[in-house]
This record gives C-alpha cells, sequence and structure tokens, in this order.
C-alpha cells in the first residue's frame, strides 16, 4: 500500500497545475512486474479567464436581465491501473526503476461561480448552466524510480503521460474550458509492503 503528494499538469495554455493526494496498491507477480491500481484527487482549480453570463430577473414585471462576469472551476478524480516492470534491484529491495503502461478512468466535476448579484431580484438561467460532470478514459505510460530502505519502507517518485481517448460531459452546456486530452502526472510519495 502507498500514498503521497500529486502533481498534475493538462497541456493547454490557460491552467496552472493541479495539486492533490494518492492512494494505490501494488501486488507483485513476481520481483520483476507487478500490477498496480491508484485513486488520485486533485483540487479544484478556477479558469484564469472570466466569461459573461445572464441573470434573469426574478419579478416578471421587470423584463431586462444584466450580464454578471463568471468563472468555471473543475476538479479530477482520476483510477489508474496498470504493470510496472522494475529493473535494477527489483520490486522489494534497494534502488530500482521501473516503467510501464497505464490506463486511466477521469471523473470532473464542473462549478460556475458568478461575480456577486442581488439573489433577491436575478436568478441564473438553469437550462444554460455550465456545471455538470466530464467522464474520460485515457492510455499512457510512466516511469519512475525507487529506493526500499530496510526496516523503514519505500520512497518513490514517478511520472506519467497519458492521453484522454474520449471524454464524454453529462450535459451539452458543461465547459470543458480547463480540460485537457494530454496529461502529465507527477506522484511522490511512500510505500509500505504487506506480507501475507
Amino acid at each position: 500500500m502507498s500514498a503521497g503528494a500529486s502533481f498534475l499538469k493538462g497541456f493547454r495554455s490557460n491552467t496552472k497545475p493541479w495539486y492533490g493526494f494518492h492512494i494505490s496498491g501494488e501486488i507483485p507477480r513476481d520481483d520483476q512486474v507487478t500490477f498496480f491500481l491508484r485513486y488520485t484527487y486533485h483540487f479544484k482549480q478556477k479558469s484564469k479567464d472570466t466569461s459573461a453570463a445572464l441573470l434573469y430577473p426574478i419579478d416578471p414585471s421587470n423584463p431586462v436581465p444584466i450580464n454578471v462576469g463568471t468563472r468555471i472551476s473543475m476538479d479530477y478524480h482520476i483510477i489508474e491501473g496498470g504493470t510496472r516492470y522494475y529493473i535494477g534491484d527489483g520490486f522489494d529491495f534497494g534502488w530500482s526503476a521501473y516503467g510501464g503502461t497505464n490506463f486511466m478512468l477521469i471523473f470532473n466535476s464542473v462549478k460556475t461561480t458568478y461575480n456577486s448579484y442581488n439573489a433577491d431580484l436575478y436568478r441564473p438561467d438553469e437550462t444554460n448552466t455550465s456545471d455538470g460532470l466530464i467522464f474520460g478514459f485515457g492510455a499512457g505510460l510512466n516511469g519512475g524510480v525507487k529506493y526500499t530502505a530496510p526496516i523503514y519502507g519505500t520512497f518513490y517518485l514517478d511520472a506519467g503521460l497519458s492521453y484522454m481517448l474520449f471524454a464524454q460531459k453529462n450535459n451539452a452546456t458543461v465547459s470543458g474550458d480547463l480540460f485537457s486530452s494530454l496529461l502529465f502526472t507527477l506522484n511522490l510519495g511512500y510505500r509500505r509492503d504487506i506480507i501475507w
């Protein structure tokens, strides 16, 4: 079992890196080959750019809508699995490098934040909201290095490059302004082996 800090960068010009954490499990087939499954959460990030949205009056006697600035925020939930091939001292001893393929299921929750407005007088158009979910499936390559210290456990650093093969929004108006099809990930953590 392992856990640690995570970093994600999508290859889009209007995004900053996402930061988060991961937990994972790894099962060795032998000293050189393992299978892993990892869950990663990256905290919400807001878009750098603002856009305008119409707010409609609650009172029907006031027919004039107003424009209000909005920003989109999005997070990442990633379920990742694959195979790792170790070279060097192997899975459970000393220094080793590893690499392999990975597959990802990604869930993004998207939320629209409005600039301040009088909620007693105006409301957003609920039929044209940018809120919702994006579901994606991707594949890629990952590799890293680890050191297993006797008694203390394993410390590791790995990186991956993945491409989203498809992404599906749960409604037609969800904004994908922060979504990227090409992802770079970095993970730093600690692994503790469980012997059974």
